[in-house]
């Protein structure tokens, strides 16, 4: 399996089954000009109406879904408090070479137990640091909440040759003091580390 950030909040999961893309930004490429014809394109939050339309799969919220040899679910979590608000985010997971790749959005507010035990065993985490709703303690009891055994942020700034602000927040919290930037993540079953290990991605836009 490949994992690509794409900058901003996109990333690109790469598998034997096919491809999916989380959270694109702007108008989705023609079908001819995208690589692998099994690719799904999965959106954190909104609905059809507010993510371009075209000649793809598209999931846009919360349930079980089998494409073309993709396994697919989608975790509601709150996308703000629930005292005030019933929009919601959606933690996708990908279950694909033997892992199970989870992308967790922009939650909002803590995922309740029974979220965190629908989501269940998550070997690689993707969090999008740009755009959190959680302050950085919280988004780290969300992580220990769900133990990963990988951990892949965005927000590593090639120009400046280091973190973000927010991404060096979540390092910080996780005791991550180094940090080396990769274009891409390889990752399979059997080299899961046993250690919960940060990876850095630099944008394959940059």
């Amino acid at each position: 399996m490949e994992i690509r950030w794409l900058g901003n909040s996109t990333f690109e999961i790469r598998s034997s089954a096919g491809m999916v893309v989380v959270d694109h930004q702007g108008t989705l490429p023609k079908p001819a000009d995208i690589e692998d014809d099994n690719t799904i394109f999965v959106f954190s939050q909104g609905d059809h109406a507010s993510h371009p339309a075209g000649k793809h799969q598209v999931l846009t919220g919360p349930g079980e879904y089998e494409i073309g040899g993709l396994s697919v679910r989608g975790v509601a979590t709150p996308a703000d408090d629930p005292a005030i608000s019933r929009d919601t985010n959606t933690v996708y997971i990908v279950d694909a070479d033997g892992m199970q790749v989870a992308t967790l959005g922009n939650p909002g507010s803590q995922p309740s137990a029974q979220s965190v035990q629908q989501i269940s065993k998550v070997d690689v985490l993707i969090i999008n640091t740009e755009a959190q709703g959680l302050e950085t303690e919280e988004l780290s009891t969300v992580i220990r909440s769900l133990e990963p055994k990988m951990i892949v942020p965005s927000g590593y700034d090639s120009e400046a040759g280091k973190p973000s602000a927010a991404m060096s927040r979540l390092l910080t919290e996780l005791g991550v003091k180094e940090v080396e930037p990769t274009p891409r993540l390889n990752i399979s079953r059997s080299g899961l580390p046993d250690e919960r290990t940060v990876v850095v991605l630099q944008s394959r836009t940059s």
